[in-house]
């Protein structure tokens, strides 16, 4: 097998990417090329395609739960990695790894192959490897709260806007988050006050004075808010 030095591609990338990397079409030129070059020959947690970012952003928001790498751990194909540096594209529901610990390039990890990952304290499942009955969910989400009867799941996921200025295309993202409950094998949107009380209604009492004590909590933190209702919740069922 011919053996390829991957110093050599990252500093062929490198000069192309000073060229090119202002046009979207160029940009997936250097993709086809790493892959052309690399091939097979990349295995385990470097196993994927190039990572390239094709957009012109008209705000400061990304694709990304964080714009840089960070360092997180993956459980990938079976093995554990610890302290490499990764982030997560929300938008494309993809994991990228730096690529030779290269702030500049990234390897997209494959979502089959990977079970699970943690960045920023928060840990990320694959739904479809985790829970492989039938679902109306696929993809990443934060594993929030882990209960005895019932737990919590946050898909994090953005839209895109794409406007035209002058002769360039430039795209603006916004995030959303989706709440899903996991309660007998089943998995409920749970983003309102009234799909939580449907699914729990032997609790509507409870969960309306939850409400009414922790208002100030679900306008300042939301996100804290959900997690601590659906753990009062596991607690009384």
């Amino acid at each position: 097998m011919k053996i390829t030095n991957y110093s050599t591609v990252i500093f062929i990338l490198l000069l192309l990417s000073i060229n090119c990397f202002s046009q979207t079409n160029e940009k997936k030129e250097v993709s086809n090329y790493f892959d052309k070059i690399v091939g097979e020959e990349i295995s385990n947690i470097n196993n994927g395609k190039i990572h390239v970012d094709p957009y012109n952003l008209k705000n400061g928001n990304t694709n990304y739960l964080n714009k840089n790498f960070v360092k997180g751990s993956v459980f990938y194909d079976n093995q554990l990695y610890e302290n490499i540096l990764i982030k997560y594209d929300i938008y494309k529901d993809q994991l990228v790894k730096s690529f030779e610990n290269n702030n500049s390039f990234g390897i997209t990890l494959i979502n089959e192959k990977t079970d699970y990952f943690i960045i920023d304290d928060k840990r990320f499942v694959n739904i479809d490897n985790k829970y492989k009955y039938p679902k109306p969910i696929t993809g990443f989400f934060e594993e929030k709260y882990l209960g005895k009867n019932i737990s919590l799941y946050i898909k994090h996921f953005k839209t895109a806007k794409e406007t035209i200025i002058e002769t360039t295309l430039y795209t603006e993202f916004k995030e959303y988050i989706d709440y899903q409950l996991l309660y007998n094998s089943k998995f409920t949107a749970v983003n309102t006050q009234k799909e939580i009380l449907t699914t729990f209604p032997q609790l509507k009492k409870e969960i309306k004075d939850f409400y009414k004590k922790n208002k100030i909590l679900e306008e300042t933190n939301p996100y804290q808010f959900k997690a601590d209702l659906i753990k009062f919740i596991d607690n009384n069922l």
